[in-house]
């Protein structure tokens, strides 16, 4: 028993120290159960917490945290040369999330294997909803972007666009939302990223965005719009244009998504192109198409996609068509377990070169990735 004791006190001590989506809205509030079986990881290291005992909970309140990780094999052959093969753990966060009565709630992300400690928190905000309709959130927060790649945790994502591979998805900032019979409009407020600001305009430039997420035909088709306004200096603006769609019939579901917009951005392929390495001024026209079928513990699923880059400043850019196939195994229906899930998946990209005299060598890319994935609630 002391041993339990202080294993769960080292466990609950380390957990203050980092404090850190799956997919929006995916995430179920954890409570013991009378059913006998362990609803989080600190109930299974002391069964004297878990189903045995009723706890005295503040109404409607909850604190829950989770271990959001992933673990891979990961090979890469581009053109006829194997450049990475290795086991990694290509994710590892903690998220923890509180409730007070409905009314105010925090949110917090950590990335426990980020090198660089700026970067680590993704993400910690304050929500406050005054009634069943309004939320008002402060913090460093996702930017509220459309489309449906940009709802998953990036772990639950293997082949990324242009867009969710170098985009900034979290800032500081505030928003509002509005709540109504299934559909939610946000307005939100961030300080622009580099990614968009003129140098000299460093630390005073704003972005304004608008998101609506819609669920409609009794659920069968969910909506995700957004446009993005971000300030580059004082009198020039970037504009971006993020729009997906969802389609879930029976066991299936289809997402289309269209994304386009401008920014400044370091790109490895048109500096490939270019011979030197800078950042550039480029606009990105992007679509993506994914199709799944879910049926007991076995989800399959292909997915592709159509990037064009152009850089702007050089008058030079390249299409990148990419398809790709998953399959996904879920092993458990524990509820502790329930979102481990292992998985294989197989990635084709094709790099064309536009606009230039002399294209580049063979650089079309082969991804193989086997690995475990999980999201397991600590308490």
């Amino acid at each position: 028993m002391k041993v339990k004791l202080m294993v769960g006190a080292l466990l609950v001590s380390h957990l203050s120290l980092f404090a850190q989506q799956s997919q929006p809205g995916n995430l179920e509030k954890t409570s013991q159960s009378n059913t006998g079986e362990h609803q989080t990881l600190l109930e299974l290291v002391l069964p004297e917490l878990g189903t045995n005992k009723e706890p005295q909970k503040v109404k409607n309140s909850s604190f829950n945290a989770f271990l959001d990780s992933r673990y891979e094999n990961y090979t890469k052959v581009k053109g006829s040369e194997t450049t990475d093969s290795r086991f990694r753990l290509q994710q590892s966060r903690v998220y923890v999330k509180a409730n007070y009565q409905d009314k105010f709630s925090f949110s917090m992300r950590y990335r426990l294997n980020e090198s660089v400690a700026s970067n680590a928190l993704e993400f910690a905000y304050l929500e406050y909803n005054p009634n069943e309709h309004w939320t008002l959130s402060i913090g460093k927060q996702f930017i509220a972007w459309g489309s449906m790649e940009f709802s998953y945790n990036g772990s639950d994502q293997y082949m990324y666009t242009n867009m969710l591979g170098s985009m900034d998805l979290f800032a500081p900032g505030a928003s509002i939302a509005y709540k109504t019979s299934g559909q939610s409009f946000k307005l939100q407020g961030i300080s622009a990223g580099t990614q968009y600001v003129d140098l000299k305009y460093k630390d005073k430039a704003y972005g304004g965005l608008f998101l609506w997420e819609g669920n409609l035909f009794n659920n069968h088709l969910q909506t995700r719009y957004g446009y993005g306004l971000m300030q580059h200096n004082s009198n020039r603006y970037y504009n971006w244009v993020t729009l997906g769609n969802r389609v879930s019939v029976d066991k299936w579901m289809m997402e289309l998504d269209w994304m386009y917009g401008y920014r400044n951005v370091k790109d490895a392929q048109l500096d490939l192109i270019q011979h030197k390495e800078n950042t550039t001024y480029v606009k990105d026209n992007t679509t993506t198409m994914t199709l799944r079928y879910k049926f007991n513990k076995v989800s399959p699923f292909v997915k592709a996609m159509y990037n064009y880059r152009d850089d702007l400043d050089a008058n030079i850019a390249y299409a990148q068509k990419g398809i790709m196939g998953a399959i996904e195994y879920y092993p458990f229906e524990e509820k502790l377990f329930k979102d481990l899930r292992l998985f294989a998946v197989y990635s084709y990209i094709d790099y064309d070169y536009k606009k230039v005299q002399q294209k580049p060598k063979d650089n079309d890319e082969h991804q193989l990735y086997i690995g475990v994935r999980w999201m397991i609630p600590l308490f």
